[in-house]
């Protein structure tokens, strides 16, 4: 295949999958990180990794020469503005000619605006990358699995066996693996034929905290409850995680998932596979490969 692709985000849970999908697909991956030097792992499987930032148009520009197919993804924290972001990586991609550029929002995109910049941006995102002239597919997950890793889950779940999460018992989501959403985006920039499109992405099930319990119960060897956690209290964690000032964000983000409508995170797949046929992983699976993480059967 021999064609070179642009990652961001390479060195992070969600881009990692990326880089390495398409390096086992016989790409060339071309990796921008900050920090070259904590990001060797990608060097030794075989990407190009060069240091830049998305906030240096310039770093972005040079980064994307001789690049025909681009995925963007944009960093969740750490400041800045996300959209100015984006405008440098889909200018250079234009100015370079690249026939692909394949987005993931990193989360859904509202279908009006909800009075949440940390929501709303992925609006106008949308709409400048549709608007820039180059061809593009975007990719919306709705709530990856690797959540289950944060500080919000594990403390309680290794001591006490309680799966705390602030989405409420009975509502059901779609949890979907990095790894999975890796699989979809090394398939979409596969497939330019599709440009102009967007999927929406979930798991191959839609859980409920129960069920979400069971699942890890059964890879577990142990038994888990599951117990829904207020935005506010989930909020306060992320503070001491990510800062203050993401913590209001947090909190009203997760107050208004709460409001949407009860199947607002449930993904119907069939015909986002049809297009895009690659495994998903369920949820009892992915708990096993973690299981280290999560803590001894007792």
């Amino acid at each position: 295949m021999n064609e070179l692709v642009l990652t961001y985000g390479a060195g992070g849970a969600q881009g990692a999958p990326v880089a390495r999908g398409l390096l086992e697909a016989g790409y060339r991956v071309r990796a921008l990180v900050r920090d070259v030097h904590k990001n060797r792992a990608l060097a030794e499987a075989g990407a190009e990794v060069v240091a830049g930032d998305l906030a240096d148009p310039g770093s972005v520009r040079r980064a994307t020469e001789g690049v025909r197919r681009v995925f963007l993804m944009l960093p969740f924290s750490g400041g800045g503005n996300p959209l100015e972001y984006a405008h440098n990586a889909v200018t250079a991609a234009r100015e370079a000619g690249v026939e692909l550029l394949v987005l993931n929002t990193s989360g859904q995109t509202p279908r009006r605006p909800t009075g949440l910049p940390m929501l709303d941006y992925r609006i106008e995102l949308e709409r400048a990358l549709r608007e820039s002239g180059v061809p593009n597919i975007i990719l919306r997950p709705t709530a990856y699995m690797e959540n289950f890793l944060g500080p919000w889950v594990l403390p309680r779940l290794r001591a006490e066996d309680v799966l705390a999460y602030p989405v409420e018992e009975a509502r059901p989501t779609s949890w979907i693996a990095a790894q999975d959403l890796g699989r979809f985006a090394v398939a979409a920039l596969g497939r330019p034929d599709l440009a102009g499109q967007a999927f929406d992405l979930g798991g191959p099930q839609a859980l409920r905290g129960a069920e979400i319990a069971g699942a890890f119960s059964r890879a577990l060897g142990r038994r888990v409850r599951y117990e829904a956690i207020s935005p506010e209290d989930f909020g306060a964690i992320m503070g001491r995680v990510m800062g203050p000032e993401a913590e209001a964000g947090i909190v009203a983000a997760y107050r208004a998932g709460a409001a949407a409508p009860l199947d607002a995170m449930v993904v119907d797949m069939a015909g986002v596979l049809a297009q895009l046929p690659v495994p998903q992983t369920p949820l009892e699976d992915w708990v096993r490969q973690h299981a280290g993480q999560f803590g001894a059967a007792r």
